[in-house]
């Protein structure tokens, strides 16, 4: 019985000694800590430590300590070690640290004593060739240090590159905007020299140092890509920025391209890519033109699209050619932009009276008193006045109607336009399309032949009006005005507004003989190329509704990944089964990671 009473005090005292021991970690100060750094005439350089520990009281015994190194290419065959003068073996690649070697001691530093570690080491390829002077070679080092949960205290640290006795102190320079804190005169030796009298031994203490390489053999050269490349890996918040635009970049693009689908696919890319850019900065560096590229070619691709807007028609060969289209109608045929085809559009109305302009620019235009009225009603008030409204111009002038005094390139037309096309494509079902474009063309052609031909100003001034649009349909139209005002001759129509109602005489040529920008911006052509320009902006296959806006259609990935999500839901709700709730995702993170040299224990 009184045992029983005794057994939760010693489970108790058990649990607490069990979890003491789990708590004792490693824990030292690093009381001081000198770098010997010595050139060699092969491009390596040997160095030499000599650093004190104290294990701090109740710590764990220091029996291993990490040493970090500049670079992987290493040889431990090459590395010695000792603590207070005993030899020490068994040095190995560590475990803690990505680029270094942990050194046994033995026996190991206990809580409250001290032990001074020596540790030498020869380097491969550490000294550079200068990039600002060819006689100049170029070294970069920093001392080790240790995880900051594991270092207490301060250090007085101190780094010495060691160079020949024929170097010229005054030629030797520093680098990195840190200053020599001493030069010396050694017996058969010179050297430059840093003092960190009281810093911390949990981060990295870079220093630099050039040279007279006229002693050396070889140094290490780098060219301009080499230096880049260096800069790049070395430089992770560089990468972070550039990644995060990456990133955007390609978000843009994947939804511009699929048209807003393909979520299932994207969600998964946008966690793996960066994982993969993070691992390996040259797949990151890669993937900047290869967004680039995609960018650019898709961009092509979506251009093209957009320039073609046609629904599949159902020609016939060899069948007959489709007469009595109207030069819109013609142009739509012919798949001219669709800004030029209500450019056309809007010129007819203007042409046939049917609206009157209020100002040129932008343009806006209002309908007609006479035709503010039901579609009926202004067939018969065109019919008593001579004039024909088409079918396809009814819905223009409903919407100018609706919305009064608005410029017609703020007015939303894209249904107006997409019916306009649809109607097209019927009346040209059952028809040969090619022999119809031929013929709609060889009206183009002829209609500028003719005109060239007519040389009374007056006669040309009718044969232009009564054809305009169907001289515009001709891609190059505004270089032919342009040619003809050159000449002297200005098209002036009559039924646009004042501000290109020049006359038609010859007016004085620009200096120097050429077309000034307010000759151009004043000329029918010019006036007509802006109106266009301002609805080209607007008016676009995929904003009309004539063409999608990407080049891949996701959606059915999409429906597969909600088909399984939503089946997995259904199955995971419908199992029967005890309490408890389900286990989600764990994520590990990374401890520590070291570069150039540093880290561990």
């Amino acid at each position: 019985m009184r045992l029983a009473r005794w057994v939760p005090l010693i489970v108790l005292l058990v649990t607490l000694s069990a979890m003491s021991a789990a708590a004792q970690d490693y824990s030292f100060a690093v009381p001081q800590m000198l770098l010997g750094v010595t050139p060699n005439p092969d491009a390596s350089v040997t160095l030499e430590y000599e650093i004190e520990f104290y294990c701090n009281p109740g710590a764990h015994p220091i029996d291993v300590v990490d040493m970090g190194l500049p670079h992987k290419d290493y040889d431990i065959s090459n590395m010695s070690a000792s603590l207070n003068g005993q030899p020490l073996s068994g040095i190995t690649r560590s475990t803690y640290i990505s680029v270094g070697v942990e050194v046994p001691l033995i026996p190991a530093i206990a809580p409250g004593e001290s032990g001074t570690l020596r540790f030498q080491a020869t380097m491969p390829d550490m000294v550079y060739q200068d990039t600002t002077n060819a006689e100049l070679g170029s070294l970069r080092i920093t001392p080790t240090w240790w995880g900051s949960q594991y270092v207490t205290g301060t250090t007085r640290l101190g780094i010495v590159v060691y160079l020949p006795d024929s170097v010229d102190l005054d030629e030797v320079v520093y680098q990195l905007d840190r200053p020599f804190d001493q030069k010396l005169q050694l017996e058969g030796q010179k050297a430059v020299a840093w003092i960190f009298p009281d810093t911390r031994a949990d981060g990295e203490h870079m220093v630099g140092v050039s040279f007279p390489r006229a002693w050396m053999e070889r140094v290490v050269t780098q060219t301009a890509w080499d230096l880049a490349w260096k800069w790049w890996v070395e430089s992770p918040s560089v990468r972070l920025v550039v990644g995060l635009l990456m990133l955007i970049a390609f978000s843009v693009w994947y939804f511009r391209v699929t048209g807003g689908t393909g979520t299932c696919l994207f969600i998964p890319l946008i966690i793996v890519v960066p994982i993969l850019w993070s691992a390996s900065p040259g797949l990151h560096l890669l993937g900047i033109p290869i967004i680039a590229l995609l960018w650019l070619f898709t961009g092509r691709i979506m251009a093209a699209r957009k320039r073609s807007y046609l629904p599949p028609i159902e020609s016939l060969p060899g069948g007959e050619i489709k007469r009595g289209l109207t030069a819109p109608e013609a142009a739509v045929l012919l798949e001219r932009p669709l800004g030029e085809v209500l450019t056309l559009v809007i010129f007819g109305l203007m042409k046939k009276s049917l609206v009157r302009t209020i100002k040129d620019d932008p343009l806006t235009v209002e309908v007609a008193e006479e035709y503010r009225t039901t579609r009926g009603e202004r067939r018969k008030v065109a019919s008593k006045l001579g004039t024909v409204i088409r079918g396809y111009e009814q819905p223009f002038l409903d919407a100018l109607m609706e919305q009064p005094g608005t410029p017609i390139p703020d007015l939303n037309l894209s249904k107006q336009m997409k019916s306009l096309v649809e109607e097209v494509v019927e009346r040209l079902s059952g028809y040969d399309v090619e022999r119809t474009k031929e013929y709609y063309e060889s009206i183009v052609y002829k209609a500028w032949k003719e005109a060239r031909m007519i040389g009374d100003v007056e006669k040309r001034d009718e044969y232009v009006d009564n054809n305009i649009t169907w001289l515009m349909l001709d891609p190059g139209y505004p270089r032919h005005f342009h040619t003809w005002r050159s000449s002297g001759y200005n098209y002036a129509p009559r039924w646009a507004g004042p501000s290109v109602q020049a006359p038609s005489a010859p007016s004085a040529p620009s200096p120097g003989g050429r077309t000034s920008f307010g000759d151009v911006a004043a000329s029918f052509a010019g006036w007509s190329e802006n109106v266009t320009g301002r609805l080209a902006s607007t008016m676009d296959p995929v904003s009309v509704g004539l063409a999608k806006g990407g080049v891949m259609d996701l959606s059915g990935m999409d429906k597969v990944g909600m088909d399984f999500l939503d089946s997995m839901a259904k199955s995971s709700g419908g199992s029967g089964g005890g309490g408890g709730g389900g286990c989600a995702c764990a994520c590990a993170g990374c401890a520590c990671a070291c570069a150039c040299a540093g880290g561990g224990r």
